[in-house]
C-alpha cells in the first residue's frame, strides 16, 4: 500500500469515549500501520468501486483484497470516508433493526449514541472523515490498536534518506524498527491534552533520529493549527523519540 509523506500528525486521544481526533493519518496508511488488518468493511460512505452489497443492512461492503488493491493503485487522499469493520457476514445479517438506525446516526452525525463496538460486528474500529488525513475521527475497541498504529506510522513517516549516502553518493532508506507499544502508551498523558509530532522539525544524523513531540491543546481545523507552528516550534519540546542507528533501539526522552 502507498502512504502520504507528511509533516506532522496531530492526535487529540479521548479516552473516556475511545476515540482519537487525528490530522495527517490517511486511510491508506492506517491500514498499513494496522498488524491485522480488518478482513471486511461496511462502507457507510466511500469512493470504492469493486464493492459488495448486504441486502439486510442495504450497504456496501468491501474486502481486504479489494481495499488493499485500492490503495495499491491509487495511493492518493481520499475525500469522505466513513466504515465499520466486521468479521464475517452472518453477523452483519444479526444486526438489529435499532442498530442499524444506531450506524446511520453514527455515519450523519459523526458522533456515537451508544458504544459504537457491536458484538454481532466484532468491530475493532470507526473510521469517520470528509476529509481524509486532514481531518479524521477514529474509534478504538482496544487502545492496543492505537498503540500498534502508531508504532508502525512513525518511522514510516519520517524521511530516513537524508542523511544516509552510499559510498557512490547516492541516498538510501534505513530500514527503522517499529517503536516499542510500551513507549507509544507513555505517551498517553500528552496525546491526552493534544500533540504534534514533527516530521518536519525532526533531525537526522548518521548515528541518530531525533522526532520532537510538542503538547499544542485541541485543535478541530488543520488551518487553524498550521497557523500556530510557527509559535509552537520556538517553544521547548514536551518529548522527543530518539532512534539510535548503531543499537537499532528506540528511547523516549522528557
Amino acid at each position: 500500500m502507498k502512504s502520504v509523506k507528511r509533516d506532522f500528525i496531530y492526535l487529540h486521544k479521548q479516552e473516556a469515549e475511545h476515540f482519537v481526533a487525528s490530522f495527517g493519518i490517511d486511510f491508506c496508511s492506517f491500514m498499513q500501520a494496522v498488524k491485522e488488518p480488518p478482513e471486511n468493511l461496511l462502507l457507510l460512505d466511500h469512493p470504492f468501486m469493486d464493492v459488495e452489497f448486504d441486502m439486510h443492512t442495504h450497504f456496501n461492503y468491501v474486502t481486504y483484497p479489494s481495499y488493499k488493491r485500492f490503495c495499491k493503485e491509487n495511493g492518493k487522499e481520499i475525500e469522505q470516508l466513513v466504515w465499520m469493520d466486521f468479521e464475517d457476514i452472518d453477523g452483519l445479517e444479526e444486526l438489529a433493526p435499532w442498530e442499524i438506525a444506531e450506524i446511520l446516526y453514527v455515519r450523519h452525525t459523526f458522533n456515537h449514541l451508544r458504544s459504537p463496538f457491536y458484538q454481532k460486528m466484532n468491530n475493532r474500529f470507526v473510521y469517520l472523515t470528509q476529509e481524509d488525513g486532514l481531518y479524521n475521527k477514529i474509534y478504538y475497541r482496544s487502545w492496543a490498536d492505537f498503540y500498534e498504529v502508531l508504532s508502525a506510522m512513525i518511522p514510516e513517516q519520517v524521511e530516513w534518506s537524508k542523511a544516509e549516502r552510499s559510498f557512490f553518493g547516492a541516498k538510501r532508506r534505513v530500514s527503522l524498527a517499529n517503536i516499542p507499544q510500551e513507549m507509544i502508551k507513555q505517551l498517553s498523558p500528552i496525546f491526552n491534552e493534544g500533540a504534534i509530532i514533527s516530521f518536519e522539525k525532526s533531525i537526522n544524523t548518521r548515528q541518530t533520529a531525533e522526532i520532537p513531540i510538542w503538547s499544542v491543546g485541541d485543535f478541530s481545523h488543520v488551518d487553524d493549527l498550521e497557523h500556530e507552528l510557527k509559535n509552537v516550534y520556538r517553544t521547548r519540546q514536551t518529548a522527543k523519540l530518539v532512534f539510535q542507528k548503531k543499537q537499532k533501539e528506540w528511547a523516549l526522552i522528557r
